[in-house]
């Protein structure tokens, strides 16, 4: 079975496997992963690599603004060892960051929506683990802060011209993942995600970087005011009070347009 993660990503074998299994159960001859526009894994070979690739390099913008959550589309057919082959795109429901999936199938095949979710979930974890480990690159970063940055920009067009953001940079749960399975890794992730939410307040949102760094946004809010709602915070997840570090940082118009400050607040958290 051949499974190439980016080194980018750097994944766990655990993983890897993992996803590889997930492919081969839907009958996959070929299955990629792609996070923003980067190829972050592939499962099997194909002779055709190159023009998929063009197909995606020349389509992917197009799919970003236009294709839904979960509905594959066929994209490209063509015969190989006698075989006819389709190959499907379905974007998954991420968070700010697009996740796209491409498998190749045997012509008059289709994935049932039951498996693509099956799929999806394997996927997905993959990405957010993937993400806790992966190095800091500037393509990777750009992806992820700039529909952050635009969002930021649309909560300061009123009378608000101040706020803070609050991170929490979470113990490292790598450890947690293989041994209690996917399924688990997921719930305390959603768990953390959940605690989040209450702290929310209609005006403000939260985003998860990656399983260990999660902010939250609260235009008007003070450092003062910050401090001592987020403070005491705590994370329980099961039968675990995950640890964190608490940094919070000013932010206003003037230093969203100064990429240098803007830049310097996240790479330190990314």
């Amino acid at each position: 079975m051949h499974l190439s993660p980016s080194p980018s990503i750097q994944m766990t074998d655990y993983h890897s496997r993992r996803l590889g299994l997930s492919f081969a159960s839907v009958g996959a001859h070929l299955g990629w992963v792609y996070l923003g526009q980067e190829l972050v894994f592939e499962f099997g070979q194909t002779e055709q690599e190159e023009k998929i690739r063009e197909k995606v390099s020349d389509s992917i913008g197009i799919w970003i603004r236009n294709v839904s959550y979960l509905d594959p589309k066929s994209i490209l057919t063509f015969t190989e060892q006698g075989k006819e082959l389709e190959l499907f795109m379905v974007r998954l429901p991420e968070g700010e960051v697009p996740v796209f999936v491409l498998v190749v199938l045997e012509k008059g095949m289709e994935l049932e929506t039951r498996n693509w979710e099956d799929l999806s979930g394997q996927v997905l974890t993959f990405c957010a683990t993937g993400i806790s480990l992966r190095e800091k690159n500037i393509l990777d970063f750009e992806t992820i802060t700039d529909p952050i940055r635009k969002r930021m920009e649309k909560a300061f067009s009123g009378n608000t011209k101040s706020g803070v953001i609050a991170f929490f940079h979470l113990q490292d749960l790598s450890p947690f993942f293989k041994p209690m399975g996917v399924i688990k890794s997921q719930e305390i992730l959603r768990e953390v995600t959940a605690t989040l939410h209450k702290e929310t307040r209609e005006n403000e949102f939260n985003f998860q970087l990656n399983p260990r760094s999660y902010f939250l946004f609260c235009p008007g809010e003070t450092l003062d005011g910050a401090n001592h709602r987020f403070g005491s915070l705590y994370f329980p997840s099961k039968h675990l009070i995950l640890d964190y570090k608490l940094k919070i940082f000013p932010i206003d118009p003037e230093i969203l347009q100064d990429d240098a400050k803007f830049s310097s607040i996240f790479l330190e958290n990314f």
